[in-house]
């Protein structure tokens, strides 16, 4: 009679084990999950690392889509806005995320080759920011085309006056948007190979 408890408690014990392994590799999603708004980092990845893509018209979120793609599908992201400097914390960047940078002008080339000091963020307020290039070489300063952007933190930089102030750090990973307003790109944006 030992031996029978002894061997359906072993039994029932196994069977909690595997229903706890069982278990545990697919958790269930969060029942009241908030719908994604932006592109996850491996939709970005795979779509538009090293590529060129098409911006949207939307001016609040960035509407993005590879060339091939219909033109009624895109993803969305965030377009980079800085640090906010009037109000702290609203609209904070992430280190990690991905930005679409708009409205940005290369300022100079800083001593690392492939980076540049920018004025970057919205129409009314502008940051110096710098622009790590992957594969687009800007030959010389101007406006840019939007980039898709991961920002990768902030660097101590030493302004002429002995200041230490730290600048937000975007790395690009598309390529610049593809010119979709007909004739050529102005000859304000800055020209660039790949």
């Amino acid at each position: 009679m030992k031996q029978v408890k002894t061997a359906a408690a072993l039994a029932f014990a196994c069977a909690v084990i595997a229903a706890t392994i069982a278990g545990c590799g697919n958790p269930a999603p969060p029942a009241n999950a908030p719908p994604r708004t932006f592109a996850s980092a491996e939709e970005v990845e795979l779509n538009f690392r090293g590529r060129t893509f098409v911006l949207g018209d939307n001016n609040q979120i960035a509407q993005v889509r590879p060339p091939d793609w219909p033109k009624d599908k895109f993803l969305k992201l965030p377009f980079w806005f800085g640090v906010n400097i009037l109000v702290p914390g609203v609209m904070a960047p992430k280190e990690s995320d991905f930005y679409v940078i708009s409205e940005a002008t290369l300022e100079k080339p800083l001593d690392t080759p492939g980076e540049w000091m920018i004025e970057a963020g919205s129409s009314l307020v502008k940051q110096e920011t710098v622009l790590v290039t992957t594969r687009t070489r800007y030959l010389a300063p101007g406006k840019i085309l939007p980039t898709i952007v991961q920002y990768i933190g902030k660097r101590e930089f030493k302004r002429p006056d002995g200041k230490t102030v730290n600048i937000p750090v975007l790395r690009e990973v598309s390529l610049p948007m593809k010119w979709t307003l007909g004739g050529t790109i102005p000859a304000s944006y800055a020209r660039y190979r790949t």
